[in-house]
């Protein structure tokens, strides 16, 4: 039996696996020493795999819907050698190839195709390793090595032997082909080599090589991890209706870390009481502690107030308590600096959750000149009675730095003119 390839100008004569025993020989296909049934030209010292001569020169891959992959003999790159998007080792023989830059090693294209065709027969020969169980020999090379499926750490699950020359775990090769997600519900998602380096539309992270859920037509790409975000969460703190996972067409306030979301993201909404959330602040530490800003822990507070007691803003959010002080505040206002520079002011300016006042006084913002509700958060000079929101004295970096307590003990009463832009630039 012969067989013509496109890759050589000779006849290629069935070897079978024996006659490989006295004599080492390579395969030109894939580069491996050649084991098992071949085809080759003994004139020419020319082999290939019995897989790798009878592999298709183009390639209806469903793990690339866009286009076929072309089968070539040699790298098509001008300038350096193509890496291999499933295995992401050098391509150095024959590779398939696509004109949007997706190259593979011709037995990684037909691994790859074996699992989108859920031939799971073919995987059964492959030894699988359990990283709960096979705890010793594990190089550091592998505690580094991703998943290719999902990039997820490769001893978080059972993996394949890594002798297969892919680091994948077992359960990915059971991933369904096709998802409907209520993240993007006009199209169906495929299961999909991110050729386009599409970022996923949940985490926002850049994509590496590997699969993702894709709408090609959309350009709309969801991480494999992603994917199995719950899509519909009840919360302590806004119990009147459940949260879901979708796109918010609107610039809203996440209601703990307080960062504005923007046009599209992918946030859990409550629509009807414009309650936003991140996916990240979902999993807020139940308890933070700055000693550095003050002096007791503060814990997640399963309830909206109005007030920060830290900055003085208005408009429901999802607090931290500090129980020995029996305040509320922002995340973010946990570190609000202590003591600070301020370039408007001669002296520093100390933060103050609250301040007496008499009957009828009233305090102004020295920046914005609006009213400071002294009941809530505020920086305050108490030798001049200087007082600025929190909001307007840190909006800008370069207005101010913060100062530690030997500093401040170190400040003179001196009122001699000093130039405070100065001060602060040098601290910026």
């Amino acid at each position: 039996m012969s067989l013509q390839h496109f890759s050589h100008q000779h006849p290629l004569v069935f070897i079978e696996s024996q006659c490989h025993e006295i004599e080492k020989v390579y395969c030109f296909g894939c580069g491996e020493l050649v084991s098992g049934s071949s085809f080759g030209c003994v004139q020419c010292g020319f082999y290939l795999h019995k897989q790798c001569a009878e592999a298709p020169a183009e390639m209806d891959h469903p793990f690339h819907r866009n286009h076929n992959l072309n089968l070539l003999t040699r790298n098509p790159y001008e300038i350096g050698t193509g890496t291999c998007d499933f295995c992401r080792k050098p391509c150095e023989n024959f590779v398939y190839h696509c004109s949007c830059n997706l190259d593979f090693h011709i037995k990684c294209a037909l691994f790859s195709h074996s699992i989108a065709e859920k031939r799971n027969a073919e995987f059964q020969d492959i030894p699988r390793i359990d990283p709960s169980i096979n705890t010793g020999n594990v190089t550091e090379e592998l505690k580094k090595a991703e998943c290719f499926a999902c990039m997820k750490p490769l001893l978080d699950s059972v993996y394949f032997s890594p002798n297969c020359g892919f680091y994948l775990h077992a359960k990915c090769v059971d991933l369904p082909a096709e998802i409907n997600h209520l993240v993007h519900q006009e199209h169906p998602l495929f299961l999909q080599f991110n050729s386009q380096r599409l970022s996923c539309k949940i985490c926002k992270k850049p994509q590496r090589p590997g699969f993702v859920y894709c709408c090609s037509l959309c350009k709309f790409a969801l991480h494999i991890q992603c994917v199995t975000i719950p899509t519909k969460i009840n919360q302590p703190f806004h119990r009147e209706h459940p949260v879901l996972l979708q796109n918010v067409n609107e610039c809203l306030p996440c209601q703990i870390c307080q960062e504005t979301t923007e046009l599209d993201d992918v946030v859990y909404f409550c629509s009807i009481c414009k309650f936003v959330l991140h996916i990240r602040c979902v999993s807020s530490p139940p308890t933070i502690e700055d000693k550095l800003h003050h002096a007791h822990p503060f814990t997640l507070f399963p309830r909206q107030v109005s007030y920060c007691d830290a900055c003085g803003t208005l408009g429901n959010y999802v607090p931290y308590i500090c129980s020995t002080c029996g305040i509320f505040v922002h995340k973010k206002c946990i570190s609000v600096p202590r003591i600070i520079k301020f370039f408007r002011h001669q002296h520093n300016i100390s933060h103050t959750y609250f301040i007496e006042r008499r009957e009828h006084e009233t305090w102004e913002c020295r920046v914005c000149l609006d009213e400071v509700n002294t009941k809530h958060g505020s920086y305050f000079c108490s030798k001049c009675n200087y007082i600025v929101h929190v909001k307007c004295a840190t909006k800008e970096s370069y207005w101010y730095y913060e100062v530690d307590s030997t500093e401040a003990e170190e400040e003179t009463d001196s009122d001699e003119p000093v130039d405070l832009r100065e001060i602060v630039a040098e601290h910026s």
